[in-house]
Formats: structure tokens, C-alpha cells, sequence
């Protein structure tokens, strides 16, 4: 077994702070809602901050109050930081973290089950409070101390120096004879010797310290940060065995929104979305790779892709993007929207953030049905959770009503799309009485002024039914073929 790179009192101590940090909140009335706790909380801890939290859940230490999104202590978690529980308290540490500690999980498991839920406080004269102890110790030489997590007990044990015996004193025997003493010749004097000079200090570096790739299955590495979204982080990585750039995804923070009992249902829904998505194989399709969601952090593997449709628009200063890339990325997003329905996959969460590029420019959609794995469904007890207000623009209307969002079709991208179309033109959000994007945009063809129009009702019976019937009318609306013909995809093959 390979030596543990974390102590098991770390941990323990990491953890009792954090439980001991939620009573501190409620004691000064300051926030304790779980965004707030992991951002104030996640430097100071050794492990990720949603491994602890998970822990804390799994256990019945804390609880979330869905209504006003708080953590607070369960009755078990007040217990333990008022000092009460803390072998059982070690023991559950162990066996939840013990692929991280290097204990062998069936040890771990054979510790739970012999530990003592009833376990007592510690006997008064064990307590650093009791004075005759804190004078004891102080009167001991000071020792080497270890790494502390807080002040609250947990310490990593060091071995205590080795005494080193005082020098023996010489006993002469009296009855032993004593040699005669040799002359000794003397010395010389030795010649003087120059001063050195003081070293200068070494300079101190500032450059940040790189940290170790962290590896996923053994498989992948995960390393620097990409962006962050309300469900997770997305990271570049390397497939080791190919020496191929990936992006790797993880849903840390899905968790937040649900109990533990919820857990297993959201990760039945994330599995099957994802895997719905990798089934579609195309060129304006995001590729999935691979998946894991049977770990604390679920994770999937993407193709790894350069910059996505929310930076074009931010670089064009709210005038929209060139009208040539416009309507190239249009259609190569209609286009795997085409490929996706036929396969029966819809997106419902169209926006910006997730039209990404490759390197030679070319659009391709992603975050298929991530919408569906956070809906509310009361028949299992899981709550409404609105991914970010960004995307509720260009959701059509029958997606923001629940009891019809189950319903919805691929009419619903085609809403979705229109308004990205608009915004690519014309760099805004259209409103009820917005001009066309040709009368916004002079250099927009007029063509897609009617098209725009009947992809973006109010009234699903008014709108496109897919995407087929709106690709009709666009060749329709450009006699001249300066687009091709349908089903003729334009790639770039330039790269930028």
C-alpha cells in the first residue's frame, strides 16, 4: 500500500472546523449558505471542499434548508463540536476518506462497525482545559509540534526526539598503573586567517509553485482551470495513454441543490443524458468521450475545444460578430440540432456558453439535457432549480412552465436559435416590438428577417416545428445558392 499523503487527524480536524465554522455563523448571524461557506471554507481545507461537505451530508452532521438554501448542524453534528463522539466521529473520517488516507476500505469498514455510536466525552483530567494538565505540560522541554487543522484537538502524531544519554564520566582504577605521559611536540602557530565574507541571500522566488497534475482513474490528468459554471468547473486534461488535450468536466457543485438521498437520482439522469449525447456523432455535435459518475466528483471527458460564441460576442463590443461567421455558425448549429432530433435528443437550454469552436473555427453545440438532469420532479421529492438566469432569454416560452417543459420539442430549439441568430446579427437580445435584424444590421441579408420571425413565436402552433421546415424556407429565401444547397454543410478548414 502506497503511504497515506494526508493523516487521518487532518482530516478529522479539517472537518470538525467546518461544523464548527456553520454554529459560528449562526452565532453571529452571518451567511451559511453553501456558495458562501465553500468560498470562505475551501482554502483553508486539504482536500475539496464538496468531499467534506458529501461526508458531512452522508453522515447526518448538517443538513440543507432547501427553502432558504442554509446549512445548519443536525443535533449528531452539534454533539461532536461540543466535544462528544469524536473515536466515532475519527472512525467514519477513516472509512469515507479512505481511498485518500491509503487505508485499505475493508479495514476501514471493519473499524466502523466495531466503533461505539455511544462513545463518551473524554475523562476531565484528558481535557487541555484542566489546569493541572496545561501545567504539567508546560513544565515538559517543548517538543516538535505537528500540523494542526484549527485548534480543535486533531494533530498528526510525531515520534518524541530520542534523549541522548549524558557523557559517561572516566572512573580511574586505582589499581590499575598508569602509563607515563608522552611528550607532545609543540605546535606551530598557524598562520592568521583572512575574514570571509558574509554570503549574500539567496533570492527568494515569487513565481507561484506548480502544482501536480491530479490524475482521474489513473487515466487522465486534470489541469488548469477552463471556466466555471453553476454546476461545475471545466478543466483542460490529457488522455495519458494518447498523449491527446482533453476537457474534463466536473459536476462538483450539482450536489448543492439536493440532499444525499436525492443524489442517486440525479446521477441516473446525468449518466443517461450524457450518454444520450455521445450516441450522436457530428460535426457540430460537442463529442462526449467519457464518463464517471461513480465517484464524490462526478466527471465527463469532452473533445477539447478553443473559445466559445459568449467571447465572440464580447469581443464584437455589443455589435454582434461578422456576418459571414454569423451565419456560417447559424447553420452549423442547425445542423447538429437536425442530427440531434433525429436521434431523439433535444437541448432546451440553447445560449451562447454553449455554442463552442474548434480550432478552424467551427461551431459545435454542447451541455445537451443538462437542463433535465436538475428539473423538478415531485413524484421523487427533487426541487425546481433554475441553472443561472443567463439562459432565460432564449428559452422558449413553454420551457419556462413546468407542467409544459416535459412536453417540449424540438420547436423549442428552433425558439432558441432564432434568438441567438438575432444576437449574432445585431449583438442584442430582441424584445416584443425589437426592429428586424436587417433594420438593426444594414450588412444582414434581408432574407433571414422571416425567418427570424416565425423561429421566435410566442406560440408553438406559429413557430417552426423543426428544424427541416426551417431550413426549407432559408434556401428558399437565397435563390442564388450562395449558402449551397440543403444538406450541405459548411466547415471551415481554416485554422484561426
Amino acid at each position: 500500500m502506497s503511504k497515506p499523503s494526508i493523516h487521518r487527524d487532518t482530516v478529522c480536524g479539517e472537518a470538525l472546523f467546518i461544523l464548527q465554522s456553520l454554529r459560528e455563523n449562526g452565532r453571529l448571524g452571518r451567511s451559511s449558505k453553501l456558495a458562501d461557506v465553500k468560498a470562505a471554507l475551501e482554502p483553508s481545507v486539504s482536500l475539496e471542499f464538496d468531499s467534506y461537505y458529501l461526508f458531512l451530508r452522508k453522515s447526518h452532521y448538517i443538513a440543507l434548508d432547501h427553502r432558504e438554501a442554509q446549512l445548519r448542524l443536525t443535533d449528531l453534528g452539534e454533539r461532536v463540536v461540543d466535544g462528544e463522539l469524536h473515536d466515532k466521529f475519527a472512525v467514519e473520517v477513516e472509512e469515507f476518506f479512505a481511498e485518500q488516507l491509503g487505508v485499505s476500505p475493508a479495514a476501514a469498514q471493519r473499524e466502523a462497525e466495531t466503533a461505539d455510536p455511544r462513545m463518551p466525552p473524554p475523562p476531565p483530567d484528558t481535557l487541555l482545559e484542566d489546569s493541572e494538565v496545561v501545567r504539567a505540560v508546560e513544565s515538559l522541554p517543548p517538543l516538535p509540534r505537528a500540523r494542526t487543522s484549527g485548534t480543535f484537538g486533531f494533530e498528526v502524531p510525531v515520534a518524541a526526539p530520542v534523549p541522548v544519554p549524558p557523557p559517561v564520566a572516566s572512573v580511574r582504577n586505582e589499581a590499575m598503573p598508569v602509563p607515563p605521559a608522552v611528550p607532545v611536540p609543540p605546535v606551530a602557530p598557524m598562520a592568521p586567517v583572512a575574514p570571509v565574507p558574509p554570503a549574500a541571500p539567496a533570492p527568494v522566488s515569487t513565481a507561484p509553485v506548480a502544482r501536480a497534475p491530479e490524475l482521474l482513474d489513473q487515466r487522465y490528468q486534470k489541469l488548469e482551470a477552463l471556466g466555471t459554471g453553476p454546476l461545475g468547473t471545466a478543466y483542460k486534461g490529457r488522455f495519458n495513454a494518447l498523449g491527446l488535450d482533453i476537457c474534463v468536466k466536473e459536476l462538483k457543485d450539482i450536489f448543492g441543490y439536493f440532499s444525499f438521498l436525492q443524489r442517486g437520482e440525479v446521477l441516473k439522469r446525468l449518466k443517461k443524458e450524457l450518454c444520450a449525447q455521445a450516441q450522436v456523432r457530428h460535426p457540430g455535435i460537442v463529442q462526449v468521450l467519457d464518463q464517471n459518475t461513480e465517484t464524490a466528483r462526478p466527471y465527463y471527458v469532452l473533445e477539447l475545444l478553443h473559445g466559445s460564441l459568449k467571447g465572440k460576442l464580447e469581443e464584437g463590443g455589443g455589435k454582434g460578430v461578422p456576418v459571414a461567421l454569423a451565419t456560417r455558425c447559424f447553420l452549423q448549429i442547425a445542423y447538429g440540432l437536425r442530427a440531434a432530433h433525429a436521434a431523439g435528443l433535444t437541448h432546451h437550454n440553447l445560449k451562447p456558453e454553449n455554442v463552442l469552436f474548434d480550432v478552424y473555427g467551427n461551431a459545435k453545440l454542447g451541455d445537451f439535457g443538462l437542463v433535465r438532469v436538475v428539473e423538478q420532479d415531485a413524484s421523487k421529492g427533487l426541487p425546481q432549480v433554475f441553472v443561472g438566469a443567463g439562459g432565460m432569454v432564449y428559452l422558449a416560452p413553454e420551457l419556462i412552465q413546468p407542467q409544459r417543459a416535459k412536453e417540449a420539442g424540438p420547436a423549442a430549439d428552433v425558439y432558441g436559435l432564432g434568438i441567438l441568430l438575432y444576437e449574432m446579427l445585431t449583438g442584442q437580445i430582441p424584445g416584443r416590438r425589437s426592429p428586424l435584424p436587417s433594420e438593426v444590421n444594414p450588412e444582414a441579408p434581408a432574407g433571414l428577417d422571416a425567418i427570424f420571425d416565425k423561429m421566435t413565436q410566442d406560440r408553438v402552433e406559429q413557430r417552426y416545428p423543426d428544424i427541416d421546415a426551417m431550413l426549407e424556407d432559408f434556401y428558399k429565401s437565397f435563390p442564388e445558392a450562395q449558402f449551397l444547397s440543403k444538406g450541405d454543410l459548411i466547415l471551415s478548414s481554416e485554422p484561426r
